[in-house]
């Protein structure tokens, strides 16, 4: 399964001298009407044809034998992959990575001194792991997924759980709490079994499923780790089908993550505008950013706009004009680019900051008036400039 320590290993890559190619393909055979083979000779060629004047004879000599290499992997290995593929490659450097992906990615490739890992950032976010436990006063059921994917891992039967019939010589108030003392028992069990999976294999959300009259004894014993990782219960059926209970899950989870948004949206609008733990717009994100104050960074996925990186120690900073400017921070050359708001993603991300991707016209149109990106800061600020009006 894709995970975070996936995309930190990859962006851990870096070549001071040798060009890395960044491949994001694709491999979707599901889809009859198209060939992702032809995709990939078009991205190759795309890349090939980048090549310009940043990069010296030996150096594109270097990419352009990278670039068949790929080629030649995907045409004798290709046939392994059924999803999606990110492929990071510089043969001086000693670098070839490849991951499997969710295919709900669009391609890209890229050539650079870094990893471009943006785009794995927004998949790793959009299929977060969660897990599912449906529970009754005698059975339990443990899901575990993302939001392409999902297994069911155990069910669990507690015969020792007794009814409500049968009690013999006992009083119905002493056989009553017996019978809630199983009860409570079995919950237990299950909330263990929970949190053991939780260690073994961790997730972001834990969806909830069972009658109004067992869910709040099984919230009260999970462990306070689970408890703050529930966003939602479900009426869901013991014996529910599995495609069932992923699609209730899935949409309680959207249904958070949608929320969650428009809190955060709130939250930087009142902060930057208030000038204090929240900055907007590019540029005053940008100099956040450059000086590790991100805590959350919140961004249109449609968003686009022109801005610079340092090739000595690839400080991101914006630009007003197509001509390169000295580092504001180093001095050493910059280099321009055409969307500088990956390489935002990416800082922020390695600087361990929450990412919030707005991914509908709703919560994009709520930030636009702000510049389309801001963020939460780890302190305060003491003030910033007027929001950016940058659009993309």
């Amino acid at each position: 399964m894709f995970t975070r320590a996936d995309v930190d290993a990859i962006g851990q890559l870096h070549s001071d001298r040798s060009p890395i190619i960044s491949l994001i393909l694709r491999v979707d055979k599901e889809r009859i009407d198209e060939d992702y083979t032809i995709r990939l000779k078009n991205l190759l060629r795309r890349a090939a044809d980048s090549l310009d004047s940043r990069y010296d004879h030996d150096q594109t000599e270097a990419v352009l034998a990278d670039l068949d290499r790929i080629g030649a992997f995907f045409r004798d290995e290709g046939s392994q992959f059924g999803q999606g593929v990110a492929l990071y490659a510089s043969s001086p450097a000693g670098i070839w990575q490849v991951i499997e992906i969710p295919r709900e990615i669009e391609s890209e490739i890229s050539v650079g001194f870094e990893p471009y890992v943006a785009p794995l950032i927004n998949v790793l976010e959009r299929f977060t792991p969660f897990c599912t436990c449906l529970v009754s006063r005698n059975q339990g059921r443990i899901f575990y997924g993302q939001l392409g994917t999902f297994e069911e891992l155990s069910q669990i039967v507690d015969t020792d759980v007794p009814g409500q019939h049968d009690q013999g010589g006992w009083s119905q108030a002493r056989y009553d709490r017996h019978i809630e003392e199983h009860v409570r028992g079995h919950l237990k069990r299950v909330a263990d079994d929970l949190f053991r999976l939780f260690q073994e294999r961790p997730f972001r959300w834990l969806v909830l499923g069972g009658s109004a009259d067992v869910i709040p004894t099984f919230i009260e014993l999970l462990h306070p780790y689970l408890r703050e990782r529930h966003i939602g219960t479900v009426r869901t059926l013991m014996e529910a089908a599995i495609n069932d209970v992923h699609r209730e899950s899935r949409d309680t989870i959207e249904r958070w993550a949608t929320e969650e948004k428009s809190r955060a949206i709130d939250m930087v609008r009142n902060e930057a505008l208030r000038g204090d733990r929240g900055v907007s717009g590019i540029d005053n994100t940008i100099m956040a950013l450059q000086q590790g104050q991100i805590l959350t960074l919140v961004v249109d996925d449609t968003l686009a706009a022109p801005g610079a990186v340092c090739r000595n120690c690839r400080a991101v900073q914006p630009t007003t004009d197509a001509t390169p400017r000295p580092c504001v921070f180093c001095e050493g050359p910059t280099e321009l680019l055409d969307n500088v708001v990956s390489e935002i993603v990416t800082g922020a991300f390695r600087q361990s900051a929450g990412i919030v991707y707005l991914d509908t016209p709703e919560l994009r149109d709520r930030l636009s008036d702000l510049g389309r990106i801001g963020a939460l800061l780890r302190f305060h600020v003491a003030s910033q400039s007027e929001p950016s009006q940058t659009t993309g």
